[in-house]
């Protein structure tokens, strides 16, 4: 009984942390091998009171504007996080509840939502408004590139 929690314990140990160490022995040579796994970046900021939408670095910006009590915007987050995952590397992608952050939708003239704001590395931007499904959102993405 007390062996199985220590089990649980350790394994418990071994799946939390931003880095994990895993070695293993190579059965040929009997040397340890170290490995590190590190953990995968998320591909939205869900950006939290306090923080603000930071500088990309001639990257594309898009940010999903919405509220934890909106229906279309609830439809629209799994789009949004699926389009980013497959955008990663050209764009930062941020999500920010009205409600929370009153004075960015303020600035980005937010009047109704679900709105995506899409800020091009020379600043222009552009917006749209209303729920689109993960294909329609990945041509507007592409569109702004």
């Amino acid at each position: 009984m007390i062996s199985a929690a220590v089990a649980v314990a350790s394994f418990g140990m071994v799946s939390c942390g931003a880095k994990q160490d895993a070695k293993a022995t190579d059965d040929a040579a009997g040397t340890a091998v170290e490995a590190v796994a590190e953990q995968p970046v998320a591909a939205v900021v869900e950006l939290q009171k306090g923080e603000g939408i930071a500088p990309a670095d001639g990257k594309l910006v898009v940010i999903d504007f919405n509220a934890t009590w909106c229906g279309p915007c609830k439809q629209f987050a799994p789009n949004f996080h699926a389009v980013a995952e497959k955008n990663a590397d050209k764009a930062v992608f941020y999500s920010v509840d009205v409600d929370v952050h009153p004075e960015l939708a303020a600035q980005y003239e937010v009047q109704s939502i679900p709105m995506v704001v899409y800020i091009k590395p020379d600043g222009t931007t552009d917006s749209s408004v209303g729920y689109m499904d993960e294909a329609q959102f990945a041509e507007a993405v592409a569109a702004h590139f």
